[in-house]
């Protein structure tokens, strides 16, 4: 379930960090004001490289797990595969990668979907405390300062990459959704002490991580109403004009109504704040009316995710 996990291991419990620079390939030297002399240079796995940088302060790993270890981040990381793959960071930096600090940790998988992983977007509406973006038909984001998730097309990003697929999953719609953690992993966690590499694999920390990367989807506001619910409840011509807005609104969007909303602030058309909330709070209420987004479609996804959580290890 790991993908790209940043490590830091303290100068002290290594001696001279620059050392290091025999282990490393493609290794350049460095000299800045901030920084002073520093080098960098990459470890290769199976799959693909870990970036590695010291100076006199440390050692800092930036890659992903997954690429190192497996043919690609297609292919799901285990508890065993991840213990695996930092005891042969280890072995090739001679440090003990066991004991670095992490710094930043992906937890993801892909799953097979009915349709393009496109379509169940307008079905996931917000997330409190995140801002949505859609930055193109592919991929979603919801993200805040410590912490992002992340939904994309794997296949089309696999395709663009030349990235290896599982047999099993080639010629399949493949939606892959990630949670990232960006910082402070100690306080995310009931850990004692820091976030280290040999945690990663440690079946409580390991169940910890899995349960937030499932309860963070689920904290999604998400978009369950059918449509033909919507539109068989019609009653009165208020029903039905109601009914038709927010149909217009799911064919433009949620975007749309984001759009709106900061067009609104930036001409500062409410005195008081609260109403661009109260906006905010009507307009996705008839969006999610809508109900043009099929409940199997979201559905689908919950499935996904529950028995990924139950049964992934």
């Amino acid at each position: 379930m790991y993908d790209t996990v940043k490590f830091k291991i303290e100068g002290a419990t290594v001696g001279n960090p620059l050392t290091v620079a025999r282990y490393l390939k493609d290794v350049e030297e460095h000299n800045s004001e901030r920084r002073g002399h520093w080098i960098s240079g990459k470890l290769s796995g199976n799959g693909g490289d870990y970036t590695v940088t010291a100076n006199s302060f440390g050692v800092f790993l930036n890659g992903s797990l997954a690429k190192y270890k497996l043919p690609s981040n297609a292919y799901t990381m285990t508890r065993r595969t991840t213990a695996e793959a930092v005891q042969e960071l280890s072995d090739e930096l001679h440090c003990d990668v066991g004991a670095a600090i992490v710094t930043r940790a992906d937890f993801s998988t892909v799953f097979p979907t009915k349709r393009p992983p496109s379509d169940y977007y307008n079905g996931l509406l917000s997330l409190a405390h995140y801002k949505r973006l859609l930055t193109n038909t592919d991929t979603l984001y919801f993200r805040q300062n410590e912490r992002t998730l992340v939904f994309y097309d794997k296949t089309k990003e696999a395709a663009a990459k030349g990235a290896k697929i599982p047999e099993s999953l080639r010629g399949c719609n493949l939606l892959r959704y990630e949670l990232r953690l960006l910082k402070h992993l100690q306080n995310r966690f009931r850990w004692d002490g820091a976030v280290t590499g040999a945690a990663l694999s440690d079946e409580r920390f390991y169940i910890q991580f899995m349960k937030m990367w499932e309860g963070e989807f689920y904290r999604i506001r998400k978009m369950n109403q059918n449509y033909n619910v919507m539109t068989n409840n019609i009653k009165t011509v208020v029903d039905g004009e109601k009914a038709f807005f927010s149909t217009l609104l799911q064919q433009m969007g949620q975007e749309c109504v984001d759009r709106y909303l900061a067009d609104l602030r930036a001409k500062q058309t409410y005195s008081d704040p609260k109403s661009y909330t109260r906006l905010k709070q009507r307009l996705y209420k008839l969006l999610q009316g809508a109900g043009a987004v099929d409940d199997d479609l979201i559905r689908e996804l919950e499935t996904a995710v529950k028995y990924c959580a139950a049964y992934q290890r």
